[in-house]
């Protein structure tokens, strides 16, 4: 699944990131690694998003936001 199928608030659990070697290395030193707990807390016109990620909140474009592979948290 992708963050962007989600409702808002909804926690979500990272589980892989797609795209090109440099992409994945750029998320996870923003913290997208496998096991990250995320949430949308907003939306963009175009499909970009607002994460929760941790104590902070990270805005991701849409393409960005497909290279994320989410399931529930189920916490």
């Amino acid at each position: 699944m992708k963050p962007g199928e989600f409702a808002k608030g909804a926690l979500m659990r990272l589980c892989q990131v797609t795209g090109d070697r440099r992409h994945r290395r750029r998320l996870a030193e923003l913290g997208f690694v496998p096991g990250a707990v995320l949430s949308v807390l907003n939306r963009g016109m175009h499909g970009g998003l607002v994460l929760a990620l941790g104590d902070g909140r990270v805005a991701v474009d849409a393409l960005t936001a497909a290279t994320l592979v989410v399931e529930p948290a189920g916490e």
